[in-house]
């Protein structure tokens, strides 16, 4: 369906008259509210008050899984949840979510393996005790479609990371868990949302909410790119906005939570330069007692994330040296690569929005979700993580449902998210214009993993204009013909959107992107029918962008 600048000014326009959900907040927990609510019967608006996915829901380790450092925490019940939304990710949404197997390697030296303080005496019988925290992991996922763990020895751990440092090593283990790309699947919820009547609006920002006789009954919008304000009724207002829940809650005169910022650090790094094949590398302990992961990317690696309480401006998140320098020590540590500050190719940082509690380190924090009744009228759900975003949603819309009255089933375990009903069959069709475009290895898998059959909008769009059926910088796996399926079909309306969170261009290749502004943004103005001086401004935004993300590049350049 089109989801275009023309359909954003409908789906404005249809606010006005009113829903019984204004769902506040377009990152993936917002997203999946609104798509519980409409599957339910609901009528339903969603604002964001930026882009989709602007804020966490696109700076992620782009993982689904339970979270193996929770076994040593014991938080067992938040690991049987997201693992059970593992397995039905893995059904609704079979493009975007992917099996992904993980090593754990053992090394006789590890004082905090998987962050579990180990006495000097307990050491010996550490790998039994790994085993025994994976073996926990298997049980609490019960029966789904991925492998048990398994021992491995010390020769097939170097078979599989060739670059695993050998010095002290014991062999480890291997586990099962999965891969998303957060961004896609955000909007691929959106997509799913409207299709079921669901009124979504970016740049849609909050003003003020609308109170009679101490109930919320609605909102007043800002339309952020003409400055028109809004009312919009509302029988319900649910604040989803993540780490900025807790200023819209207190839009009611009081927030009756807390939200602890913690801070989240990635690298992206050829994969080749790491010596990494198909398998994800655990790194089974940091200096600040936890554990990080290097994964594969496509044709390249990310390796995070840093877990630190953040006080600083929301809006304006950067990552440090020092953060940088934390994460290649701790991949030099246990791989044999000797990386540097050079051989980062981006970098890229969010927050968590963890629920806070007094004298507990962000690492320490749960990454349960909680949902929070206001005044009549209101609901903030609060914390959680990508993986369990559809149990939120469901959790949201119960209690919401409860206030009402009434009883809809949840029928989000079986909607198949927006692009998974022929992506199968897709292949075969993308393959012929691999052939005619001569498009380099992966630009296939990596369209049909991003968009699922949705990707046959964009080889026609290339069809009709091959221009842009040529990736934007070479050697990047990202099509011009992505810019304007992106515009017609996904809302997008700025430039700094499309490079830096729509498509992995600002993440993959920051360095490349100045020489790629103004052609994307020659596309993107022609399917916005963009004046002169607007495609200007929207390239000096992105320069700009640009210079505040190289602030972590190294300090002799």
């Amino acid at each position: 369906m089109e989801l275009s600048s023309r359909t954003r000014r409908e789906h404005w326009n249809r606010l006005r008259e009113g829903v019984d959900v204004l769902v506040i907040g377009g990152g993936i927990t917002g997203a999946g509210v609104a798509l519980d609510a409409a599957t339910r019967g609901l009528v339903v608006g969603l604002v964001e008050a930026h882009d989709f996915a602007s804020g966490t829901s696109s700076r992620s380790t782009k993982l689904i899984h339970g979270g193996i450092r929770y076994i040593p925490q014991l938080h067992l019940s938040l690991v049987r949840e997201a693992l059970r939304e593992r397995q039905i990710l893995m059904h609704i949404a079979p493009y975007l979510v992917h099996p992904l197997s993980f090593l754990v390697p053992l090394y006789e030296d590890l004082q905090r393996p998987l962050g579990l303080p180990l006495p000097a005496a307990l050491r010996p019988i550490m790998p039994a005790a790994v085993g025994l925290g994976l073996w926990m992991y298997d049980v609490l996922a019960g029966r789904d479609d991925l492998p048990p763990h398994r021992h491995v020895s010390v020769e097939e751990a170097r078979r599989l990371v060739p670059t695993l440092r050998p010095e002290r090593l014991r062999g480890g283990y291997m586990y099962a868990d999965a891969q998303t790309d957060d961004v896609r699947l955000t909007l691929a919820v959106l997509r799913t949302a409207a299709r079921h009547g669901a009124w979504i609006v970016n740049y849609a920002r909050v003003a003020g909410l609308l109170e009679e006789h101490g109930r919320v009954r609605g909102a007043r919008v800002r339309d952020e790119l003409t400055g028109e304000v809004i009312e919009v009724p509302a029988g319900h207002v649910i604040n989803a906005t993540g780490v900025w829940a807790e200023e819209i809650a207190r839009m009611t005169g009081n927030a009756p939570f807390s939200i602890h910022h913690s801070k989240g650090s990635h690298l992206i790094v050829r994969r080749d330069r790491l010596g990494l094949g198909e398998t994800a590398l655990v790194i089974p302990e940091t200096t600040d007692g936890r554990l990080a992961f290097v994964v594969p990317w496509g044709e390249y690696a990310i390796v995070g994330t840093t877990d630190e309480t953040y006080r600083g401006d929301l809006s304006r998140l950067t990552v440090t040296h020092e953060e940088v320098d934390y994460l290649l020590y701790h991949v030099n540590r246990f791989m044999e690569v000797n990386l540097t500050p050079r051989d980062v190719l981006g970098v890229y940082a969010g927050l968590r929005p963890l629920i806070s509690a007094p004298g507990k380190s962000s690492a320490a924090l749960s990454r349960s979700h909680a949902v929070i009744p206001g005044p009549q009228g209101f609901l903030s759900i609060i914390g959680g993580k990508l993986t369990t975003y559809r149990k939120m949603a469901q959790d949201t819309v119960d209690l919401l449902l409860r206030r009402m009255g009434q009883y809809r089933p949840c029928r989000t375990e079986e909607v198949l998210l927006d692009g998974s009903e022929n992506y199968a069959e897709a292949r075969q069709l993308l393959e012929g214009s691999a052939r005619q475009f001569e498009w380099e290895p992966g630009i296939v898998d990596r369209l049909l993993r991003a968009y699922g059959d949705r990707a046959l909008l964009i080889q026609a769009i290339a069809v009709e204009r091959p221009r842009l059926g040529r990736p934007l910088i070479p050697g990047v796996p990202v099509l011009g013909a992505e810019i304007a399926f992106i515009v017609r079909h996904e809302m997008a309306v700025r430039l700094a959107d499309v490079l830096f969170i729509r498509t992995p261009l600002a993440i993959l290749a920051l360095r490349e992107l100045p020489e790629t502004v103004e052609c994307a943004a020659e596309i993107m103005g022609e399917e916005l029918g963009w004046s002169a001086e607007e495609t200007r401004k929207q390239i000096e935004e992105v320069h700009m962008q640009i210079q505040l993300a190289l602030g972590w590049a190294p300090r002799d350049t």
